[in-house]
């Protein structure tokens, strides 16, 4: 069930698009089959819309259903650029770049991963129970990545794809910090925070 809050911005972001569209509530009506009064009252936040009310609310308004839904509004389009680019800790001499803060109803989360071989750096994923995957592509120095019972070198301009559903170890196999691009079908923040002495 959706809280009040919930509803209002869901209705904000209807109402925002709409507007953004130059439609009038009877064009969505005749867009969507929804009346005109119904489409108000979700507007206003004072009615929750059914799923199948908000895809065709979608669809008139040429929006994936997701860009309602997100706990974020998310522009269609995301372009990061690199000196903006949000960064976080993942574990000691582990950093990561975000490169997308995603789009609606996006299923990639991607990122520049930075692995310090003088602190010991080691990037760590544990096994996780849903569905998905992850593509490593090393684009300066050396990775060794044990992924399950695989072992592997992965050296510049290198790939490796594989499931979420196995362990991932990843390490420099240099003295020099390596560098690689990781995306993902899950965000690395579901990875645990590092504790307080890693960092």
């Amino acid at each position: 069930m959706s809280t009040p809050d919930e509803l209002r911005e869901l209705g904000r972001r209807i109402r925002k698009i709409r507007i953004e569209r130059r439609m009038t509530l009877k064009h969505v009506e005749a867009a969507s089959g929804l009346s005109a009064t119904h489409l108000s009252e979700i507007e206003r936040g004072r009615t929750s819309p059914t799923l199948g009310a908000l895809t065709r609310i979608a669809r008139a308004l040429r929006k994936e259903p997701a860009f309602f839904l997100e706990g974020q509004e998310l522009a269609d389009i995301a372009h990061t650029r690199r000196e903006e680019a949000p960064s976080m800790n993942l574990a000691r001499g582990v950093t990561a770049e975000v490169l997308t803060p995603g789009i609606p109803g996006s299923e990639i989360s991607a990122y520049r991963v930075t692995l310090d071989p003088a602190r010991s750096a080691e990037l760590e994923i544990r096994p996780r129970a849903f569905a998905g995957d992850v593509l490593y592509i090393a684009v300066r120095g050396s990775i060794e990545a044990r992924i399950g019972d695989d072992q592997m070198v992965i050296a510049e301009g290198d790939a490796v794809h594989a499931s979420l559903a196995l362990a991932h170890h990843v390490t420099a196999t240099s003295d020099a910090p390596a560098e690689l691009i990781l995306i993902a079908t899950r965000p690395l923040d579901e990875i645990p925070e590092p504790q307080e002495e890693d960092r």
